[in-house]
């Protein structure tokens, strides 16, 4: 399920966040590993464009032999370019690539779409947006799922999500532990004009019966489901802390343009309040 992962090293010189989370990732399944430096050469430097490359090549190089073993199935490169997000869409099209690994960086504004968000809405395969937490022996994976429609893209999200938890599940070891959140707009809550509780009464018994359901198609009877309640992008890194996890699974519709700001993305949202690693699934390209 995945055989060639690009990895975007870390920004900051001294950091190798990126690079230890595709380590870690790489242990049991031998991927092969294609790592990106990406620098912006300035002109005011005293060194030259060249000397610059060279320096940054040195250093991701240096970084490379400490942190991996064995290096036989890693190729790495130095790319002159403050335009992350182009290069690594158009090079995702050109290649194959199966999954990106990134760091998070949260510098979000009106005029400026982050190339975290760029990458998300656009990017053809799944990307792994990793925090600076470093996963414990026996990690605990959250599933977060929508039952809220029987649309046939939100099933194939679902499926998808599912698919890559099983996957996650088997290669790692890990315990998985799948989320749905009964949508309740925020205005209503904060206003105190519907009780959560009688909300959760209602249409939990039907949301359970679903996610059984979706569990048992993949074979996950096991799996625990917890059905709660409230704006997803408030609920689902709530219950990631409580269950201590150390990787939320989750879809993206994967939506353009401004529109995506004003009238909002969840998986964008719950990205900006989680504080574990994401692994973002996007739907099957035809």
């Amino acid at each position: 399920m995945v055989k060639n992962v690009l990895v975007i090293a870390d920004i900051e010189d001294d950091e190798t966040f990126a690079l230890e989370k595709a380590y870690d990732l790489s242990l049991p399944i031998g991927t092969r590993l294609e790592i990106i430096k990406f620098i912006h050469c300035g002109e005011n430097s005293q060194l030259t464009v060249a000397q610059q490359m060279e320096q940054a090549r040195e250093l991701l190089a240096k970084n490379i032999q400490k942190i991996f073993r064995d290096t036989s199935e890693i190729t790495s490169k130095v790319v002159n370019s403050d335009n992350i997000a182009d290069w690594v869409l158009e090079h995702c099209r050109q290649k194959s690539v199966d999954l990106v690994v990134k760091t998070r960086h949260r510098t979000e504004s009106l005029f400026h779409t982050p190339t975290d968000w760029q990458l998300l809405r656009q990017l053809p395969c799944p990307i792994l947006i990793a925090s600076h937490i470093k996963w414990k022996p026996e990690a605990n994976i959250l599933l977060s799922l929508d039952l809220s429609t029987d649309e046939s893209q939100h099933q194939q999200l679902n499926k998808s999500v599912l698919g890559w938890g099983n996957f996650w599940s088997l290669a790692y070891d890990h315990q998985l532990h799948a989320a749905y959140s009964i949508p309740i707009a925020k205005p209503l809550l904060e206003l105190e004009l519907v009780d959560r509780h009688e909300i959760e009464q209602k249409k939990s018994p039907k949301a359970k019966e679903k996610m059984a359901a979706l569990l048992a198609e993949f074979e996950m009877d096991t799996v625990p489901g917890h059905i709660g309640s409230g704006p997803p992008e408030k609920t689902i890194p709530h219950l990631a802390g409580e269950l201590h996890c150390d990787l939320v699974i989750m879809g993206c519709m994967g939506h353009h343009g401004i529109s995506s700001y004003f009238h909002g993305n969840t998986t964008e949202k719950v990205l900006h309040n989680l504080r574990a690693d994401c692994l973002v699934v996007k739907l099957e390209q035809d």
